[in-house]
């Protein structure tokens, strides 16, 4: 019994104190760089174990303060899929040499193929696999160029793209016999859509979760029997998609929205009108918080370090930051506060890429260079601009930053960057219908910026 109180009393303070190693050629590394000499000798194998040992007891000690407020099925299904993921994050990672050399505080062109049968979309989403390491994109214009409702994935270590499955012919959108709006022949499929910043990696299911709705697919006019337009999720693992049952009840209408997955408490979220969570159950939405203060095209993160979620722009642009502090437990409600950055001057924006960086605690905007003015009726309109630029904002200073080299053409509707933690980079993906996306990266260094 003394033993195990002295183990659970190093793994708290192992805790609070944050200290992580990080296994490099089998040397033993704290943060920053320093050597931990105590561990110097650990093989990397044993040093591994002892981590993955770690991280264990501490998933089962917050599963312990929250058996209050889940059911036994959730702590199961959470401890499980916890351990099967850190057994898998223990496993050999392969990494692109090209991604670990790259110049400090710019824009790298890495990828972009000389023929594709498919093209960029901006109204897409995007999502990070963190399990496979890969990037995710789905969604669709729908504005007569294309009906893409595809999963095109792209992996950074073998530079390569890799379609999913076909598109399905627009012969196929249809509704269930519960009027639910389906599409695809052989393979249940969602129907082509404006994703925007609807689309979320869900570590626990392994799948994409589009939180999204087709609400400017012209093909509602031809088929209303499909009155029901629910959340789809993606099993990457078996490649299929499915229809989230949410026990009967109505699903957010969430279109022009934002979505992000809570990696603390274990919930996907989606902002619109309001905050509704999909709890550590996935068994159904939850309407927490019934205040809003956007509209559309605006961008939601989750915040890993300070454990909130930042929402960036809106459809009457901005520079402002609000800070969303959930409730404990999904269901809770939470808290919001508005953020005016000070630092370098950001322009106002709307349906901008953003991304936060795990590792550094901060996030990477990229919004257009637009200059807005005001007409004779004294409404705003915004010039047709002719660069965007890269700013760093770290919400601990409340402070935008400007990256000096990093400016590039407009982005204009973009949804597509993530932050990579296996390489420590940032992928923007950019492009249009009249060529190949190409894949940007960015290393950032923030010692540089001082």
């Amino acid at each position: 019994m003394a033993s195990c109180a002295a183990n659970r009393r190093q793994v708290s303070n192992a805790n609070r104190s944050r200290i992580h190693g990080a296994m490099l050629g089998g040397t033993f590394l704290r943060p920053g760089g320093a050597l931990d000499r105590k561990n110097w000798r650990l093989t990397a194998l044993e040093a591994r174990q002892r981590l993955m040992r770690v991280r264990i007891m501490l998933i089962m000690q917050r599963l312990v303060k929250r058996r209050a407020q889940l059911p036994g099925l959730a702590i199961l299904l959470m401890l499980a899929g916890a351990i099967s993921g850190t057994l898998h994050a223990n496993q050999h990672v392969e990494l692109n040499s090209q991604l670990l050399a790259l110049p400090r505080n710019v824009w790298v062109k890495l990828h972009q193929p000389e023929q594709a049968d498919w093209r960029r979309q901006a109204h897409a989403g995007v999502a990070y696999d963190t399990k496979r390491g890969t990037l995710l994109i789905f969604g669709s214009n729908t504005h007569g160029r294309d009906w893409d409702n595809s999963v095109h994935e792209f992996n950074p270590v073998t530079l390569s793209w890799e379609t999913h499955y076909p598109a399905a012919p627009k012969s196929s959108y249809r509704a269930d016999a519960e009027g639910r709006a389906i599409a695809g022949g052989d393979r249940l499929l969602p129907w082509a859509m404006h994703t925007y910043d609807g689309v979320v990696y869900d570590p626990m299911l392994d799948s994409l979760v589009v939180t999204a709705l087709p609400e400017h697919n012209p093909v509602k006019r031809e088929v209303p029997q499909a009155t029901i337009h629910p959340t789809w999720i993606y099993d990457l693992e078996i490649r299929e998609w499915r229809i989230l049952e949410n026990n009967g009840n109505p699903y957010p209408k969430a279109f022009a929205a934002g979505s992000t997955y809570d990696s603390d408490r274990d919930v996907v979220v989606s902002y619109k009108w309001g905050i509704w969570e999909l709890g550590p159950d996935r068994d159904q939405w939850r309407n927490t918080a019934a205040s809003f203060h956007h509209r559309l095209h605006y961008n939601v993160e989750y915040d890993s370090k300070r454990n909130v979620l930042a929402v960036f722009g809106d459809f009457r642009p901005t520079n402002d930051v609000w800070i969303y502090k959930p409730g404990p437990a999904a269901g809770n409600s939470g808290q919001w506060e508005k953020k005016s950055p000070g630092g370098d001057p950001c322009p106002r924006g709307q349906h901008f890429p953003v991304a936060f960086d795990s590792d550094n605690g901060v996030f990477l905007i990229v919004p257009d260079n637009v200059e807005h003015t005001k007409n004779e009726g004294g409404q705003t309109r915004g010039q047709s601009p002719k660069s965007s630029s890269t700013f760093v904002y770290d919400p601990g200073a409340n402070r935008y930053t400007r990256l000096p080299k990093a400016d590039l053409e407009p982005l204009k509707m973009n949804y597509m960057m993530i932050y990579e933690p296996r390489h420590k980079v940032f992928l923007l993906v950019t492009g249009d219908h009249s060529e190949p996306a190409t894949v940007w990266v960015l290393r950032l260094d923030l010692s540089s910026l001082i």
